[in-house]
């Protein structure tokens, strides 16, 4: 062999190898060039766009709800406060799986669909990213701890403090102060940008009662702060802060003391107390029972509890009877007497024969008076408005009634606020009926017939009024004329409210002055007539009030009324052998106030009361309407009525033992 066979060309190996590191190294070099550059952009070229985007991870601004006023009664019981509880909140950009995430809080806590379910709702709601949305409410501490220690399981859950509101009186106040509850898709959809704003960290609303009327006192106005928030959600620090403004405190006319008194008064009965202070329209009380309790809507009512207020059909808690109208039956006699008194239809003297009904010109049907039979006949025999006003002659006025017509009733009543709300800031109230022939027309399509007049003389028929419009009214009668609108609102930051002149109404024009006295001495015959020459001849509610507190420090006027709920004959509803559904009887009514005929002081309330199906005005209505007065003038007030002095020209007449016995046997009471 000649030479050795070449396996490996090194020379071309090694051109091959710097070649390749030498584009291995272009490579490597363009991209640190190309990292370098890319640096340089994030923290020179874009350093501002990406320093704030940093901080909108961490940095959140976030709306500071305020807190609600308060609400206290005139001696300054608070009605209405807010306590402190602790509610589990969601930051929904924090959590990847929501689905995930609530199953997890599921096996810590109770968490119930219903819940869940209105916490979805609320993120619907929701008017900030990066907001806390509640998911519970109101933990207990063992809840809270389940939740501390499982924290790092759990991003964007947090537990955060609220101030709520609490009705310390439960049911008491229910109506009359109403509730706040959470804002609804239809409220939110009527809110302007401005409200928008202002209830951004807000979830509750009025809803009812003054909390509605007065929201926008009540509510104040938002604030803001921003905050900086770990990777959980979690707020770690407060950098700016502006603070909100608390909502107005406002005192009302309402006496918490009366309420109860007026509460406990009508027992296990449905019905409504209205109580008026004459001089200053201030409502005093105002009673539906039964209630309900507020604070389970603060938070969000259950659904089984929600359907055992709304499904009760006999109870209704939920229905405010002392702004929904009912017949007002012979409550109305006072002021259809003194309409036929000021148009000259009758006087004090005027006296018509009552056989026990009456009959219209050429007409066989007999309205009749439900007076108790005597054993002389029916009737109240020769009878004046004064007697056909504490005896309760429908005879008198029906024959009044159609003598002056619809008309002339209609113009004078809405004098005293029937047919309308005189209430200043009770809009919600309902205004009733006071017919006229073109409310008939208008409304039924029907024309006015003489017996449409003739029942609305005694309250009946088509004519139906609120406990708040007879509270009103009588409250007008106690003034004389003097027409103060009825109001809840006192003060505001301890500033007393004053109407406007735009606010104020026109007074009750009388022509003979004397003419209010009468009708003052005929109410206060109701009440404190106990025995005449003629059988039977005393007021109607003389044996359920007087005659059961003898020694009454004071007078007072009043008028009863039962309202005919069907059609049976009260032969029927008074008798004790036949059964009658109690939801059958007649309602009871009275109105009365206090004190009357006093020399020196005017009258301080007026009261009216609604029975539901309570059968007798003077016997059932009639004491709840003298517990409230009592316990106004004597207990709150405080008035000595020591002093007093027996006006000679009161109609009144003392009576014996032996008169008392004869009363015993009577055991009636009329309407």
């Amino acid at each position: 062999m000649t030479g050795k066979w070449q396996l490996k060309d090194r020379e071309e190996e090694r051109r091959l190898f710097a070649n390749r590191l030498l584009i291995a190294m272009i490579i490597v070099a363009s991209l640190f060039v190309a990292l370098t550059l890319k640096l340089f952009n994030l923290q020179v070229t874009q350093y501002d766009y990406f320093a704030s985007r940093a901080d909108g991870n961490r940095l959140h601004s976030q709306f500071v709800p305020p807190a609600r006023g308060l609400i206290y009664d005139r001696s300054g019981q608070l009605l209405a406060d807010n306590q402190p509880i602790f509610n589990l909140s969601i930051v929904r950009e924090r959590i990847e799986d929501l689905d995930e995430t609530l199953a997890l809080i599921a096996s810590l806590i109770e968490l119930s669909e219903e819940e869940v379910s209105q916490f979805k709702e609320r993120l619907l709601r929701r008017r900030v990213p990066f907001s806390s949305v509640p998911l519970r409410f109101v933990l207990s501490e063992d809840e809270k701890a389940r939740i501390a220690v499982n924290a790092y399981r759990l991003p964007g859950v947090s537990i955060d403090p609220q101030f709520v509101r609490t009705y310390p009186f439960d049911d008491l106040n229910a109506h009359a102060l109403g509730y706040v509850s959470e804002i609804n898709r239809d409220e939110l959809d009527l809110f302007d940008e401005e409200m928008r704003e202002n209830y951004g960290g807000t979830n509750h609303i009025g809803k009812s009662g003054v909390e509605r009327t007065y929201e926008e006192l009540l509510h104040g106005e938002v604030g803001y702060e921003v905050v900086e928030k770990n990777n959980r959600g979690q707020v770690m620090r407060r950098l700016e802060r502006t603070d909100p403004v608390a909502g107005h405190n406002l005192t009302l006319y309402l006496e918490n003391r009366l309420q109860q008194v007026a509460h406990d008064a009508l027992g296990e009965h449905r019905g409504a107390v209205v109580a008026i202070d004459p001089s200053t329209g201030g409502i005093l009380a105002m009673v539906s029972k039964p209630g309900f309790d507020p604070n389970l809507f603060v938070t969000g009512i259950s659904s089984k509890d929600y359907s055992a207020l709304v499904t009760d059909n006999i109870n209704t808690p939920l229905f405010d009877r002392s702004v929904n109208p009912y017949p007002p039956a012979s409550t109305v006699k006072p002021f259809i007497g003194l309409a036929g008194l000021q148009h000259g239809f009758t006087d004090r003297d005027t006296v018509i024969q009552d056989p026990g009904y009456f009959r219209l010109p050429g007409v066989r049907y007999r309205w009749g008076d439900y007076t108790l039979r005597t054993a002389i006949g029916g009737g109240h025999g020769e009878t004046n408005l004064q007697r056909a006003i504490y005896q309760s002659c429908d005879t008198f006025f029906y024959d009044l009634g159609y003598r002056m017509g619809i008309e002339t009733i209609h113009s004078f009543l809405s004098q005293f606020g029937f047919g309308q709300n005189f209430a200043l800031d009770v809009g919600y109230a309902r205004t009733g009926v006071l017919p006229s022939k073109d409310w008939k027309k208008r409304t039924r399509n029907e024309p006015w017939y003489p017996g449409d007049t003739i029942n609305s003389s005694i309250g009946q028929g088509y004519m139906w009024a609120t406990p708040l419009q007879l509270a009103t009214a009588t409250a007008i009668v106690a003034n004389k004329g003097k027409v103060v609108r009825p109001r809840m609102l006192a003060a505001v930051d301890g500033v007393p409210f004053e109407p406007s002149e735009s606010m104020l109404m026109p007074d009750v024009q009388i022509d003979d002055a004397e003419n209010w006295r009468y009708i003052e001495d005929s109410m206060t015959m109701v009440v404190h007539r106990p025995y005449s020459d003629v059988f039977r001849d005393y007021g109607t509610a003389y044996e359920a009030i007087a005659r059961s507190d003898r020694d009454m420090a004071y007078k007072m006027a009043g008028k009863s009324g039962s309202a005919q709920v069907v059609s049976i004959d009260q032969d029927i509803l008074q008798s004790t052998d036949i059964d009658v559904s109690d939801l059958n009887k007649d309602h009871a009514l009275f109105i009365a106030y206090g004190p009357a005929q006093h020399p020196s002081i005017e009258p301080q309330i007026a009261v009216a009361v609604f029975v539901e199906n309570g059968q007798h005005g003077s016997s059932v209505a009639g004491p709840v309407a003298k517990a409230v007065i009592d316990a106004y003038l004597l207990d709150i007030l405080q008035i000595d009525f020591t002093a007093f002095e027996e006006d000679p020209d009161a109609l009144l007449s003392l009576t014996s033992e032996q008169v008392f016995e004869d009363l015993d046997h009577a055991g009636h009471d009329h309407d």
